[in-house]
């Protein structure tokens, strides 16, 4: 096997590995596109569950603000 085979081989390995994650990035980019990501909403229960939990560890608080940490 001469040392240019091997070298094409290898080249024509990367580049392949190239187009299939290029290819692999559009699909993602597609998906995203069509099913955005859903914003979170406080539900009342939860509310609850977070203001019973305090309660029970820190008796006499109040929970004024819930925020999500990022």
């Amino acid at each position: 096997m001469d040392s240019l085979d091997l070298l094409a081989i290898c080249g024509s390995a990367f580049l392949s590995v190239f187009l299939l994650l290029a290819f692999l990035a559009v699909i993602m980019r597609l998906i995203i596109a069509i099913f955005p990501e859903k914003l979170f909403a406080v539900e009342a229960a939860v509310l609850a569950a977070i203001a019973s939990a305090v309660g029970s560890l820190y008796p006499g608080t109040k929970v004024t603000k819930i925020e999500e940490a990022k």
